[in-house]
């Protein structure tokens, strides 16, 4: 699936609640879209743009179209962590994490922990 076009907040937001739903029609994504909700031609434009981005597709059913998404959200958030790590952090995950620990963002039990993911992961691997 080619979805390499990023996305902007307000289709973001739309895909938050698609995500939320699992599927939905118009009626059902702006019910759940968080106040203040634009304006349903605005969603409905919105979906036609993620249709053709590749991130949503449709299914006819009676006169409306029941939405879904053609991507996960954890899937969406790798590729949104692997654009920020290559734009902002000359594409080095560590830097990325040695900026959190600058910010203290993360605790001394963080980084222990994030360790022991990355031994049983390359123990995993083997």
């Amino acid at each position: 699936m080619s979805t390499n076009k990023s996305l902007t907040k307000a289709e973001e937001q739309v895909m938050q609640v698609l995500w939320k739903l699992g599927k939905g029609f118009l009626k059902d994504i702006i019910d759940q879209t968080p106040d203040p909700k634009p304006h349903s031609n605005t969603i409905a434009t919105l979906l036609k743009i993620l249709v053709e981005k590749g991130y949503v597709q449709y299914e006819v059913q009676g006169r409306n179209n029941c939405y879904q998404p053609r991507i996960s959200k954890a899937e969406y958030g790798k590729r949104s962590v692997n654009q920020l790590v290559k734009g902002y952090f000359e594409g080095s995950p560590a830097k990325l994490v040695s900026q959190f620990v600058t910010d203290n963002k993360l605790s001394l039990e963080d980084l222990e922990a994030l360790l022991q993911q990355i031994r049983t992961a390359k123990k995993d691997s083997l």
